[in-house]
């Protein structure tokens, strides 16, 4: 029987990477994430997604704490201005996950592998956000605080292991802003290039997900590593393997061809409304959504035929299209009287201070100016209330979906933000894949995901690479 390949996803999350690589076979060895509820997601999914793999090898803690178990030497921080204190979330993250320092079937795990083809992950990108900084900082010292920020040093941790397990390929992905912050990039790459006992070909792209068949204007930045030796060997470098990957560039769907089939729902009517006892069922017109639906997936899909191919596409793994029973993670949220008038009023597409937009911006209540001419405007952020194009593609699904969902109304007949479940189909999340958590942790853990398809496409990328040097 021929040896599956195999991987390891560090902040794993919720599983879109991982989505990928065992759509394409891939064997998953560990994972790790510090989240509880998205490693919770990852976990039940395990019976799809990856049925060899013992939930034990699902480890929820902090990455330094493991890092302790890997016996790998020490990691020295690349200060290149002054530290930034860490927020309080981010501590309080920290104080949540149990500790994992003296786990002894933890250290078995470690172990018990000896060697793995690919190391991917997406170590934490919020220490780049500029949001939030002191404003009366100049822009060269805003630069160097979300520089050394330490969340942005926990790709040291991560490069521990391919140094460790030394992986023939390694993918890193973050957020585009790296890509600008001074040095950071760099880091990155001549961290990785210089990495384990051979060193690592490595190169970066920023892909935007609408370009590889998805609804969604996604860009974020990719680092690939193959490991120097073999990319001597076989004369293979990490930048034809982005070349392959950009060959295969599609068109994006539109967003009603994405979302439009899922059961046309209503707004919570009520805040903090989200226990089970408080659903209504689908047959009900007030019907605000479900967690599981009580009615079958099949009697609740909407069909037609485009969108008909981009549930085939997103709901078939490893060759065998999976339907599942139920709807899951299909519920709104409640919104008051102001926001509700709002997003009634917006134009899809049009951001607030479009003209198009007057009556929908006479209510925003925050963040707004009075022009020369006694023209109200919103200062910042002009999509704080927007209305999703049905006919283009999605906004970036971020984490902060979580907090509010005003920049994410849904275009339909009932103004409201988007569900989880709509999320997760503009993610590429196949419909069988459960959320565990809350309503609003489903959307973080979303938001924080590589889209599974845009993971498969490393994924077939890398498995091409490695069939090739196996054979």
């Amino acid at each position: 029987m021929k040896e599956k390949l195999t991987y390891i996803d560090l902040f794993a999350g919720a599983g879109g990477l991982s989505l990928g690589f065992g759509n394409n076979g891939f064997h998953l060895k560990m994972a790790n994430d510090i989240s509880e509820s998205a490693l919770e997601t990852l976990k039940f999914n395990l019976k799809y997604t990856h049925p060899d793999t013992p939930r034990g090898s699902v480890i929820l803690g902090d990455i330094k704490e493991l890092f302790e178990h890997l016996g790998a030497g020490e990691v020295k921080y690349d200060i290149q201005g002054h530290i930034v204190v860490e927020t309080n979330k981010e501590v309080e993250l920290r104080k949540r996950a149990p500790s994992i320092k003296e786990n002894d079937s933890i250290q078995k795990t470690l172990n018990s592998i000896k060697h793995i083809d690919v190391l991917v992950g997406g170590p934490p990108c919020q220490g780049f956000s500029m949001i939030g900084r002191a404003k009366k900082l100049t822009i060269e010292e805003r630069t160097k605080g979300f520089i050394d920020d330490p969340r942005n040093q926990l790709f040291k941790y991560y490069l521990k292991f391919a140094e460790k397990l030394l992986p023939k390929l390694v993918l890193i992905e973050n957020v585009k802003g790296l890509a600008s912050a001074s040095g950071y990039r760099d880091l990155i790459k001549n961290s990785l290039t210089n990495t384990g006992k051979y060193g690592y070909d490595t190169s970066s792209q920023i892909l935007n997900a609408k370009d590889f068949g998805l609804a969604q204007n996604r860009e974020r930045i990719f680092f690939i590593g193959l490991r120097k030796d073999i990319s001597d060997k076989f004369g293979i470098k990490s930048a034809e393997i982005f070349n392959y990957i950009l060959s295969n560039k599609t068109e994006p769907l539109k967003l009603k061809d994405v979302i439009f089939d899922l059961p046309a729902i209503k707004a919570n009517p009520k805040p903090n409304n989200y226990k089970e006892t408080s659903e209504l069922p689908f047959s009900d017109p007030n019907c605000f959504g479900k967690n599981i639906s009580d009615l079958r997936y099949n009697k609740l899909i909407c069909e037609t035929n485009k969108s008909k191919n981009y549930r085939d596409l997103i709901n078939t793994y490893n060759k065998k299209l999976i339907k599942p029973d139920y709807l899951y993670n299909h519920k709104s949220r409640y919104h008051n009287t102001r926001d509700t008038f709002i997003y009634k009023n917006l134009k899809a597409g049009k951001y607030l201070n479009d003209p198009e937009n007057e009556k929908a911006l006479s209510k925003v209540t925050y963040g707004v100016t009075i022009d020369k001419n006694g023209q109200k405007k919103v200062k910042g952020f002009g999509d704080k209330y927007f209305k999703l194009d049905p006919d283009g593609v999605s906004k970036t699904i971020i984490a902060h979906l979580e907090t509010d969902g005003n920049s994410y109304v849904h275009p339909g007949k009932f103004p409201r933000s988007i569900t989880p479940r709509e999320a997760a189909r503009i993610q590429s999340f196949p419909d069988w894949y459960f959320f565990k958590g809350s309503t609003r942790n489903q959307l973080k853990q979303i938001g924080n995901a590589v889209p599974p398809v845009l993971g498969g496409v490393f994924a077939s990328a890398f498995k091409k690479v490695l069939t090739k040097i196996n054979e």
